[in-house]
């Protein structure tokens, strides 16, 4: 079995998720996508050491942060840029283990999701994981001592495997980025993570994602919905949770 080294390059909050609209509450959305895809990397057994590349003062002073997590502030703004920091640490400090570059806006992602890809990756040199729409990425892996091919941006899934990265068939919970209200309603639907869960039922009074979705209740991430007081109804459409009757 490989161990790996998992890269998350995370954007400044303020500066984030502008596609979700002029929501007052996109920065928090922002950052509890990256903890909440934190916290499911943290939770890997494969994963070794979780390394998290920003600019964000939030993150660069976090004590709070699960104890396998290390931060480094990137060296030049921009994506690309925060990953190359990253992958220069990676290969200096733990050249023996696999190194993976993980999408951190992955609100549904679980640690079962990220292990059965982490699997399928061991047998190939370098692999791609496609987002939902299949030509953005959301993750890349590569073997021990097999150096990574980032390309990261619109359209970078075709640059991936033009690259050599294969593809790998991920779940779609570690395929659901979040970019637009749309993708927000539908990882909503996957089940999110506490951190997610938290945002929007402290915002409800304000929770603009629009018409498509009314109707959702929020469940949170691993949730049995056989089991009272694990789901996060949404207060500003009725909602009532399990049993409700809501779609």
């Amino acid at each position: 079995m490989i161990d790996w080294v998992v890269l998350i390059p995370v954007k400044r909050f303020d500066e984030a998720k502008t596609r979700l609209g002029d929501r007052p509450d996109r920065a928090a959305l922002a950052e509890a996508f990256a903890r909440d895809t934190i916290d499911a990397v943290a939770r890997s057994p494969r994963v070794r050491m979780l390394l998290v590349v920003t600019d964000d003062p939030c993150l660069l002073e976090d004590l709070s942060l699960p104890v396998a997590v290390t931060v480094r502030r990137q060296q030049a703004p921009g994506l690309n840029n925060a990953i190359a920091t990253g992958l220069r640490l990676a290969q200096d400090c733990w050249p023996e283990y696999g190194v993976a570059v993980l999408a951190g806006d992955l609100p549904a992602l679980t640690s079962e999701d990220l292990e059965r890809t982490l699997e399928f990756a061991e047998e190939i040199p370098l692999g791609v994981v496609a987002d939902t729409q299949s030509t953005g990425t959301v993750l890349i892996t590569g073997q021990p001592g097999m150096p990574l091919l980032p390309a990261f941006g619109v359209g970078s899934a075709s640059r991936h495997r033009d690259l050599g990265h294969r593809l790998i068939r991920g779940t779609e919970r570690l395929r659901r980025d979040v970019d637009t209200p749309e993708d927000l309603v539908a990882a909503i639907r996957l089940g999110v993570g506490s951190h997610t869960a938290a945002v929007l039922e402290r915002d409800f009074a304000d929770f603009s994602a629009g018409p498509a979705a009314a109707g959702i209740a929020v469940p949170v991430r691993g949730a049995r919905p056989d089991r009272p007081g694990v789901w996060r109804p949404s207060k500003a459409y009725g909602l009532k949770g399990p049993g409700s009757g809501a779609r």
